[in-house]
């Protein structure tokens, strides 16, 4: 027979089954020093498992990555956009949620740039963030690019066009503009841009990927 001593602290740790259960707490009832026994592998039990709360950005790239975050409405419009599964697009959704993703491109303008599906392997896919007033620069599109409004407003400058949360736009291959964030919040959207784009005639490629 198992002697009570040895289930000690499997019972503290919630390890038991219902009969050494309560062949545990017959013993500890009928023996003060078992009690304390006990009571001192509780207080460690408690030490070590003790719950400890996720940071903000933590909790919210796990709620993203079980689709609960929020921008879930959007998981498989960016499943789309980025040719990936929808469970990528959460993930990716994910980092927005985490500082350490974001690159910081020129003051008011960062972007989080990781690789897309098979089909978008030549783009440059991304979020791109701009603070209230921030101008993304005059830029000409090498290739078809693809972009979802996720949170603010942004204008586009040469089109004279408003863009807000859930409006999408393609530019196509060789058309130019700028953008403004002419709001209060920052804006963030999603861009899968084809062989990338130029700026004054330069080339411009992200260099960091997520």
């Amino acid at each position: 027979m198992t002697d009570v001593r040895e289930l000690l602290p499997l019972y503290a740790l919630d390890l038991l089954d219902a009969d050494e259960v309560r062949a545990v707490e017959q013993a500890v009832a009928a023996d003060p020093a078992l009690r304390d026994e006990l009571r001192s592998f509780q207080r460690t039990a408690e030490a070590v498992v003790a719950p400890v709360a996720p940071s903000p950005a933590v909790k919210a790239r796990l709620m993203a990555s079980i689709g609960a975050g929020r921008f879930e409405s959007f998981s498989a419009r960016m499943a789309k956009l980025f040719d990936v599964t929808v469970d990528r697009a959460r993930e990716l959704l994910g980092l927005i949620e985490r500082p350490a993703s974001w690159e910081v491109q020129v003051p008011g303008i960062s972007l989080v740039h990781f690789s897309g599906g098979p089909s978008k392997l030549a783009a440059d896919c991304g979020f791109i963030r701009l603070a209230p007033g921030a101008v993304f620069p005059p830029h000409t599109h090498v290739g078809e690019e693809a972009a979802t409004i996720l949170v603010g407003h942004v204008r586009d400058m040469t089109n004279d066009r408003l863009l807000g949360p859930g409006d999408d736009y393609v530019q196509l291959p060789g058309t130019n503009h700028y953008l403004v964030n002419q709001g209060s919040e920052e804006c963030i959207f999603a861009v899968a841009a084809m062989n990338g784009i130029e700026i004054a005639g330069a080339p411009v490629r992200p260099s960091k990927r997520s």
